[in-house]
Formats: C-alpha cells, sequence, structure tokens
C-alpha cells in the first residue's frame, strides 16, 4: 500500500514537471517563432513568461534581451542590460550569433554603462568583414555616440533635472512643451487613447499659470481628423505654430489667440513642400520662422531652414541652415531664442550620447558655430528632444523618455546655473487700459528702432482682455513704440534701452483718458508709469532683487554689438551667464505701482486737439508705410521734468486779486446764447490772463434739478460750451480752460434764474485741480 501511495506521488510529481515543462516550451516555441517576424512586443510577453516559469537558456534570454531593445518605451529597453548580464555572466556569448554583442553593447549604452558599451561595440566591429559598409558605418555611428556619453558623463553639470508633476505629465505620452516668454502659458503635444474610439491621437494641450502653479491642461479643439501638434509658440503667447499630418508627412499652420479660445489653423503660405514639415519656432520679431522639413535640398533626413516673411505676409526666402548645423542624420525641433541669435535643435547625430540629443549653435556674423552638445543630465543615451528656453536664459524645458517618468515621454524642466545662461535682454510687460475705471481697450503697437528708423516688432498687439503685452528688446537701442487705442488718436512713446550687460527689465502701465469740455471731447490725456527691474540694482526697488538677480560675470561686458569679438577672443563666458529674473517676477497684474515711486518713472501728457502747434498728427515713412501720431513722448525726460515741477513751488507773477472775483453768465429760459452785454465781461477776463501764462480759466456750469435731468443738462452744457467758445476764438487754447460740470447737484431751489448760469474765474493753472 505504501509503495502505490509513493509511486502515485511521483508520478503526479514528474507530470506537474512534465507540464510546466511543455507549457515552458510552448511558450518558447511561440516567442521564437515572434521574434522570426519581428513582432518583438508579442514575443516580449512570451519570453518574459518563459523566464518567469525558469527557462534560461543563452538563446531565449537572447531573444528577451533584443524584444526589450525594440520596446518603444525607455523603461522597457533599459530592463535589456539584466537579461544580457546573465548571458555575459554565463560565458554563454559564443553560442549565441554575433548580433549579441552588437545588442548587448546597445544595452549597456543606453544603461550608461559605457566601458561595457565599448567592450562589445569593439568585439562586433571586428566580426564584420570590410564588405559589410553600411553596418560598419552604423557601428562606428554608435561607437561615437558611446564616446560622447563617456566624454560628457565625466563632465555632468550642475543642474537638477525635474519631472512636471501631473497634470501636466500622466500616464500617457506629452512631449514638446512650448512656453510663452512670461511663462504664463505652456501648449504641449499628449498622445493619449480616444475616449470614443479608444485609438491612440496626437492633440495638443494648453495650460496657463496662476499663483506660481500650473492650472489643468484643456485640449485644444481643432477641426481635423489628422495628428495635431505643438510646433512653437509666439513670446508673448498670442500666436501658435501647430503641425497636422502623420509621421511622414505633414505641414505646419498658425493658430491665434482670440477672445473666446484659438483661431482654427491657417496655412502658412510658401513655407510648406509636399514633403513633411514637423515643428518650428518663430522669431519675436514675427520676420523669421525656424523650422524642420524634409524636403529635397537638405543634406539628408530632416533638416533646420528659414524662412522670411514677405511684405504680402506669405513666407520666402526660405535657406537651410548649411552643413554646420545639418548633417545626414536627423536635425528637428527647432528652437530660436528671443535673442534670434542662439538657436537650440534635436538631432540623433554623430555628436549625440546616443538617441536623439539637444543642440545649441550661435549666430556669429552670419553664420552658425558649430553646435554643441548640452550634456548630461540634459541629454542621456535616451530620447532627449524639444527644447525651449526662457527668454533670461534662466529656466529650460524639454521632454524625454527616461526612466523615472509617468509613462511614455513626460516633460522635464531645470533652472539653468549660471555659467550655463543666455545673453542679456531687455523684457517690458505692460498694460494698457482706458478710462477712469481702467478697462482694456482694443489696441495695435508699432515699434520703430530709431537707429535705421526700421519696424522691428518686438511686440505683438495687446491681449483684447487684459491689455497686456510683452516687448523683448535687445540692449543698447532706442525705440519709438506707436500705440493706436480704439477712440483715441495714436500717441508715441520712447523707450531708450540702456546697453547694459545684465537682465534689465521694465514693467510698464499707461491709461487714457478723453478730455472733455462739457460733453465735447477737446483732448486725451496719456499717463505713463514705468516701474525698473534692475538686475544691478540690488534691492533698489524690491527685496526680491537678493533672491532674483543673478549677476553676470565680471569679464563677461558686451553683447550684441561686440558678439564677433567676443567669439574671436574665444571668450565663451560671454555666451554663458545667466538673467534670472524673467520668470519669478511678478506678472504685470501683480505688480504695485505705489510703491517707491521715486524709483518709478511717472509721467502723464495732455494732448488738447484745438492746439496745432503740439498735437497736429506727424508722419514718419517706415519701410514705405506712412504712419500718423501724435508728438512723441519722451517718458524718461518727461519724468524727470515733471518730478522737478512737482518740486519746486513756482513764484507767482501776477496780482492774486485777479482770482478772487466769480464773474456769472445768466441765460434766459431755455435759452443758451448768452447776451450782448456780457461780452465785455468776458472780454476783460481775456485781457488779464494775457501777460500771464500761468493763469486759465475756469467755467463752470450749472443745471435745474426741477424737469427732466438729462434735457436740463445738455442745455446747461450747451450754455458753458458758447462761454467756451468765446475764448477759443480769441485764441485761447483748450489747456487754458478747465471745465466744471455741476448739472443738478448745486441747482438752487429758491432762485430759479441761478440755475441758468454760467460762472467764470480766472485760475493759476498749477495750482487748479483739473
Amino acid at each position: 500500500m505504501k509503495k502505490s501511495i509513493v509511486f502515485l506521488f511521483l508520478f503526479t510529481v514528474s507530470t506537474l514537471v512534465l507540464g510546466q515543462q511543455d507549457k515552458i516550451d510552448n511558450l518558447i516555441y511561440r516567442g521564437e517563432n515572434l521574434f522570426k517576424i519581428q513582432n518583438y512586443e508579442d514575443a516580449k510577453k512570451s519570453l518574459e513568461e518563459a523566464v518567469k516559469l525558469g527557462a534560461n537558456e543563452p538563446y531565449v534570454n537572447y531573444m528577451l534581451g533584443v524584444s526589450y531593445l525594440k520596446m518603444p518605451s525607455a523603461t522597457e529597453q533599459l530592463k535589456a542590460s539584466a537579461i544580457f548580464e546573465k548571458i555575459e555572466n554565463a560565458n554563454a556569448i559564443s553560442e549565441l550569433p554575433k548580433e549579441v554583442n552588437y545588442y548587448m553593447a546597445q544595452a549597456f549604452h543606453k544603461n550608461l554603462q559605457l566601458e561595457k558599451a565599448s567592450k562589445y561595440y569593439d568585439k562586433y566591429m571586428k566580426s564584420l568583414s570590410a564588405s559589410d559598409s553600411k553596418l560598419r558605418a552604423e557601428v562606428e555611428l554608435e561607437m561615437m555616440k558611446s564616446e560622447n556619453a563617456k566624454r560628457l558623463l565625466s563632465q555632468q553639470k550642475d543642474i537638477n533635472i525635474q519631472r512636471m508633476a501631473p497634470p501636466i505629465n500622466t500616464e500617457f505620452t506629452e512631449y514638446n512643451p512650448v512656453v510663452s516668454a512670461d511663462q504664463s502659458v505652456m501648449a504641449f503635444t499628449s498622445l493619449r487613447p480616444d475616449q470614443r474610439t479608444g485609438q491612440s491621437s496626437e492633440e495638443i494641450y494648453i495650460t496657463f499659470k496662476k499663483s506660481g502653479d500650473w492650472g489643468q491642461p484643456n485640449k485644444i479643439a481643432i477641426n481635423t481628423s489628422e495628428n495635431v501638434g505643438t510646433a512653437g509658440i509666439s513670446p508673448d503667447g498670442q500666436q501658435m505654430l501647430v503641425f497636422i499630418g502623420s509621421a511622414d508627412k505633414g505641414n505646419l499652420f498658425m493658430m491665434k489667440k482670440e477672445s473666446e479660445g484659438w483661431s482654427q489653423p491657417a496655412v502658412l503660405e510658401g513655407l510648406n513642400s509636399r514633403d513633411l514639415e514637423s515643428t518650428a519656432s518663430i522669431t519675436p520679431d514675427s520676420k523669421k520662422i525656424y523650422f524642420a522639413s524634409n524636403r529635397p535640398g537638405g543634406f539628408g533626413g530632416m533638416d533646420i531652414w528659414v524662412a522670411t516673411k514677405q511684405a504680402n505676409g506669405t513666407w520666402g526666402d526660405i535657406e537651410n541652415l548649411g552643413k554646420e548645423v545639418n548633417s545626414k542624420y536627423d536635425e528637428d525641433a527647432p528652437f530660436i531664442h528671443p535673442d534670434m541669435k542662439t538657436l537650440y535643435f534635436t538631432s540623433n547625430g554623430n555628436k549625440s550620447m546616443g538617441g536623439r540629443d539637444i543642440f545649441k549653435t550661435n549666430l556669429i556674423g552670419g553664420n552658425w558655430t558649430s553646435p554643441e552638445n548640452m550634456g548630461y543630465p540634459i541629454n542621456t543615451p535616451l530620447n532627449d528632444n524639444y527644447f525651449t528656453l526662457s527668454a533670461d536664459g534662466s529656466k529650460g524645458y524639454f521632454s524625454s523618455d527616461r526612466p523615472g517618468g509617468y509613462g511614455g515621454q513626460d516633460i522635464y524642466f531645470f533652472d539653468m546655473p549660471e555659467k550655463y545662461s543666455n545673453i542679456p535682454l531687455t523684457m517690458l510687460k505692460g498694460k494698457i487700459t482706458a478710462g477712469e475705471d481702467e478697462q482694456p481697450v482694443p489696441t495695435k503697437i508699432k515699434l520703430i528702432d530709431n537707429e535705421n528708423n526700421t519696424k522691428v516688432d518686438y511686440v505683438y498687439d495687446p491681449d483684447p482682455n487684459t491689455g497686456n503685452y510683452l516687448i523683448i528688446l535687445p540692449p543698447g537701442k532706442n525705440y519709438d513704440l506707436i500705440i493706436e487705442s480704439e477712440g483715441y488718436l495714436p500717441y508715441t512713446l520712447n523707450i531708450n534701452v540702456p546697453n547694459q550687460t545684465y537682465f534689465y527689465e521694465l514693467y510698464q502701465k499707461i491709461n487714457l483718458k478723453l478730455i472733455k469740455q462739457f460733453d465735447v471731447v477737446v483732448g486725451q490725456e496719456v499717463s505713463v508709469n514705468n516701474a525698473f527691474y534692475d538686475t544691478e540694482q540690488n534691492g533698489t526697488y524690491s527685496p526680491r532683487q537678493a533672491n532674483e538677480a543673478m549677476l553676470v560675470q565680471s569679464d563677461s561686458l558686451d553683447v550684441y554689438d561686440m558678439m564677433d569679438a567676443i567669439i574671436a577672443a574665444e571668450d565663451t563666458a560671454a555666451f554663458n551667464y545667466l538673467m534670472d529674473l524673467m520668470y519669478s517676477v511678478n506678472p504685470i497684474d501683480d505688480v504695485d505701482f505705489t510703491v517707491n515711486e521715486d524709483a518709478m518713472e511717472i509721467a502723464s501728457r495732455t494732448y488738447y486737439y484745438d492746439e496745432s502747434d503740439t498735437t497736429t498728427l506727424e508722419s514718419r515713412v517706415v519701410e514705405g508705410e506712412t504712419i500718423y501720431s501724435l508728438p512723441t513722448m519722451y517718458v524718461t525726460e518727461e519724468a524727470e521734468k515733471q518730478k522737478k515741477e512737482k518740486a519746486q513751488k513756482p513764484k507767482a507773477t501776477y496780482d492774486k486779486s485777479l482770482l478772487e472775483p466769480v464773474y456769472k453768465i445768466y441765460f434766459g429760459v431755455g435759452e443758451a446764447e448768452f447776451e450782448e452785454k456780457y461780452k465785455a465781461q468776458l472780454q476783460e477776463i481775456y485781457d488779464k490772463i494775457q501777460e500771464h501764462e500761468e493763469l486759465g480759466i475756469q467755467i463752470s456750469g450749472y443745471a435745474s434739478a426741477e424737469g427732466d435731468p438729462d434735457f436740463n443738462r445738455k442745455l446747461s452744457n450747451k450754455r458753458a460750451i458758447e462761454v467756451v467758445n468765446f475764448f477759443n476764438y480769441k485764441g485761447v487754447v483748450r489747456r487754458r480752460i478747465i471745465a466744471k460740470g455741476y448739472g443738478s447737484t448745486r441747482a438752487d431751489t429758491q432762485n430759479a434764474a441761478e440755475n441758468r448760469r454760467v460762472e467764470v474765474q480766472i485760475v493759476d493753472l498749477n495750482k487748479v485741480d483739473r
């Protein structure tokens, strides 16, 4: 009986073992067949299960390791190194196809085991015959990348790469972040399954920063069934370049921000071809677009090209950036920095660490410098791409499939250390409002470089909902800002940008008011408040400066006009200092313009439309366009002048008794014309102010509280206007007339005649409240 039990037990175990082995064999058989037809995804699943159940044959591990390497996910690819280490430790390499050396090198390369990678690249190269020229070239390229990785790893930069947290990154793929210059807007591409069909497609999401945090991304609805993706964004976040198409054919389009979302994509006339245009970046002056395309005439694969905006609004004069930037490999994802001299792009060429890397080149003397790899840890042997940098050079954004992400590619950012930062710029953040309640007003802006009288357009029209605008300017320049606001005559503000060697920030608040004299618009007031944030002032304006300002290197002195000399002298530090202010300062709405007024430029100017000597619209021709504007307001000089006038107390040159009389002009019931007898009285007033420029006339209108209020007010204003006209016809300009309309607020209920009067009084213009 005992023997029967033992026999039954052994038979059961043997059956289970045989059954397990059969399952393993079946999994291996299925995995091998899938591997042979290059269905690596399903092969991986079968082989993984076989290994988990105990399979450990060298060829099984080889197939699994190769399958891991063929996966699109970097996380999966990195699993290959542990599998190939098992083969290495078992001394089983000789039992496998010679390609095992190449795949082992690839696995160790991706995992930064670079000495091992070199060893196996070399072994594989030696196994190839001289006739395998194409394969040898491929291996040589990977060997160069491995050596690049060794060098860059030994020169690791002190940069802390941070993954953006949800809701930006998700379990899906997020990539190609594009960020506005003031870091208030970010758009990116995401590959997510459609909730209706379940199929994955590329779509654009946009998010806005509020109180220092990015908000919930929202999908931008675009009427197309094709994939759509971010391609670039203008510095002010008002225009977005987008890609529409497929992996091998697609074009670039432009979308513009509207009051309710975004416009539908408009084709970029003259820029696109029948081939692939994938990514792009527009300069701050809107005159050039750098883009990637595989069109004919390049050096191979994707190349970086530049298109120039033509006078008719189309794009032309398309040029390849040349062999210094482009190679026979793929160059993609260009980002032109707002300095318009620094270009970042992605390449999988022989200067990368492996996969796609981010590179930087500078435009010097009309030529692009040899691209520089951004180094580790920005770049890795995996795919690091779609780089964008803040205008002050302080913060970089990019996407990567490096391990540790939420899924697929993720978006990362980092604070750029001072020695790797960019050249200085001036950034002007402004806001234009109108009226007593300071509401946004539809506005268009032109910017003129006074050195060569050209329209440079380093500005975009203010946001119609907020009135906010952004201008990015190089140092050492003088500009005229010509502003056309709806309901107002165009006016010009002069801006002088110092030739600084540091980041310089200016907040500008402009408010417009119509000047009325009894319902008649007679002029407009332009008030400007400039608040400066200068990184070399060290706290002059705000305690925030100590934490925000990164000072330049003492030997990095000059910028644009001296760039050629700097390069010739190999003064690379001049390219690499930081301006860490732009993204950390408050947005325009948070700036307190009442703090430390002594350190600000505060000026206002009133333009009266009847004064032909000071308010006639002046014309200037810029690039063939005739532009009209009120006389230029030199804000810096005007602010200084008004500050001095405020501090001084001018001595009166007139007899103060002139200010005492109040002259009353009475009108008949329902009448708006005064009687002849009052003309002598008004002439007397006119004669008295002629000798004293500082004297003016205050005219006050009154109305009855009885009857229709609107009728009474209008009648009262007509009477006051009659008195104003008397002095106007005599040559008294509007700026010397102060209009006070009291309506029925001071009506006399006892004497009706008093409600039909206009009062006239001589006043000191330097002391009267306008």
